[in-house]
């Protein structure tokens, strides 16, 4: 499951300034970049000729001498040339920048670094940096007191480890950590334009999901790396997946398009930077130019307004900005081990945690207005009821005086309706019971008549009261007992006939 791109990148949000300097064998080029929030723009683009040294050649013309014996001096002069050159374009840029304030990122071409793919066991995984300060000089003709390195984990391979090695003499920074050095500059960071360039790719194609050829070509030395960037879990993963420099003459005598063809055949997604069209247009087997993205216009649209790339020279400049906005995807950086502070290889900015304590803050507003407002409420809801509790109580007195009005209208109702059957029942049993037969007790409800009395023969009352038409059903209602005068004494029910409606004629 992937996140939603702009949940993804919520945590690079920022506000921070960072600047990217290029710096070619006669060229400089300088990148400035701001980043408000979420949204990049590009500040300042500036350019500077690193005028060459005297050659050997040179210098031997000059005096007479044999080029041989100058050699060392010819060696010298070069650097002190070089020296003094940067020290005036460093000098031309600095009021393009802020020194103390802006984070500075230097991108030198890959011609000048080495980019080896090792496979170590797996044993080392842990430990990756101290096997390869004991590997690196069994790998690269170099001493390791005289190169800076880093490195990149690309995961396992089979049963190994693969990992991408980065290195640089230190004689080819030297002279520009000096110069820097002398106006109290020190970089954040040191890359070569295969990370600096995969990182601007990855800023213009975000949305990446097959692989891609990116091929670049800068003063007559070209450049070729494959980039993945698929999804892992919540996140996604860039990869870099293979990265070849070839001088001119490799790429005329035809190994520059085998290799770019079998790359092809991995991935038909090709993109291209600096003076790419002639080796496009050649490297079709048809004659026509194979079709390519260009990253300058890819660049343009990704700032949408915020700036535009003035020349493809820019295009390392800018990928090396990105690492002090925190929006790359790679890291690689030389000066790691001497202790150079890499703010783009922060995860959680000052911004993220202002963001994520409001956001706490507002979880837990959140979770105690529930109870609050609750007791808001119930507290609303007595005051209300306790306005109404004089207009609930004289409701409920008329609604007790009303049930026992009711209760007494049903009695005198039923009483009306029954008024008649107990008199026409006393009139009957006036007119049925002997004179000689005496009632105590009378008893009638719902149809069924008791009484209890005495007389000298009970059980002759029962055929009397059996003829009479209002009677039936005539019984003992307990056992009869004779008194010492004679006399029965009685206790009968019967139930009393219920007159029958006469059908009315239509």
């Amino acid at each position: 499951m992937n996140l939603p791109p702009w949940l993804q990148n919520l945590y690079r949000a920022d506000f921070l300034r960072s600047v990217g300097l290029y710096i070619m064998r006669d060229h400089l080029v300088l990148v400035r970049m701001r980043k408000n929030f979420l949204r990049l723009s590009l500040a300042e683009q500036e350019a500077r000729e690193l005028p060459l040294g005297e050659t050997q050649q040179a210098i031997s013309e000059l005096t007479g001498w044999i080029a041989e014996d100058i050699r060392e001096i010819a060696l010298r002069a070069g650097t002190d040339s070089r020296e003094r050159a940067l020290r005036q374009a460093i000098v031309s840029l600095l009021p393009h920048f802020s020194a103390g304030k802006d984070s500075l990122y230097i991108c030198v071409p890959q011609e000048q670094a080495v980019v080896q793919k090792l496979f170590l066991p797996q044993a080392a995984e842990n430990n990756l940096r101290q096997v390869l300060e004991y590997e690196i000089e069994r790998q690269l003709p170099f001493r390791r007191e005289d190169i800076y390195f880093d490195f990149m984990p690309i995961g396992k391979q089979g049963d190994k480890i693969g990992v991408y090695l980065f290195a640089i003499p230190k004689k080819s920074l030297v002279h520009i950590l000096d110069v820097l050095g002398s106006f109290g500059i020190r970089p954040n960071g040191v890359e070569t334009t295969v990370t600096a360039m995969a990182n601007y790719f990855l800023f213009c194609q975000g949305d990446l999901n097959n692989p891609a050829i990116v091929v670049g070509r800068q003063n007559e030395a070209w450049e070729m790396f494959g980039i993945r960037n698929g999804a892992n879990g919540w996140s996604r993963h860039a990869e870099l997946l293979f990265s070849h420099s070839l001088p001119p003459a490799e790429w005329a005598q035809g190994p520059g398009k085998e290799i770019l063809k079998e790359c092809l055949a991995k991935s038909p997604m090709l993109f291209g930077w600096g003076e790419v069209e002639d080796f496009f247009r050649s490297g079709s087997q048809d004659g026509a130019s194979l079709k390519y993205q260009d990253l300058v216009a890819a660049g343009n649209q990704r700032l949408a307004g915020s700036g535009n790339v003035a020349h493809p020279q820019v295009l390392p400049a800018f990928g090396a900005a990105l690492r002090g906005l925190r929006e790359a995807s790679f890291t690689v950086n030389f000066l790691r081990q001497e202790g150079a502070v890499d703010g783009g290889g922060k995860a959680f900015s000052g911004i993220n945690a202002v963001l994520l304590g409001l956001l706490l803050i507002s979880a837990v507003a959140w979770g105690v207005s529930y109870p609050v407002k609750d007791e808001i409420r119930l507290r609303q809801l007595q005051k209300e009821n306790q306005k109404l509790t004089p207009s609930v109580e004289a409701l409920r007195r008329e609604e007790t005086e009303l049930q026992r009005a009711r209760k007494e209208v049903s009695f005198f109702a039923d009483f009306d309706q029954r008024k008649g059957e107990v008199l026409r029942v006393l009139d009957e049993l006036s007119k049925t019971v002997p004179t000689n037969a005496y009632l105590s007790n009378l008893r009638y409800r719902g149809g069924n008549l008791e009484i209890q009395g005495s007389a000298e023969n009970a059980s002759a009352l029962i055929p009397i009261m059996e003829r009479s038409p209002l009677f039936e059903n005539v019984g003992f209602n307990a056992p009869s007992n004779r008194g010492r005068d004679n006399r029965e004494t009685f206790s009968l029910k019967a139930d009393v006939e219920k007159p029958k409606q006469k059908a009315t004629k239509p």
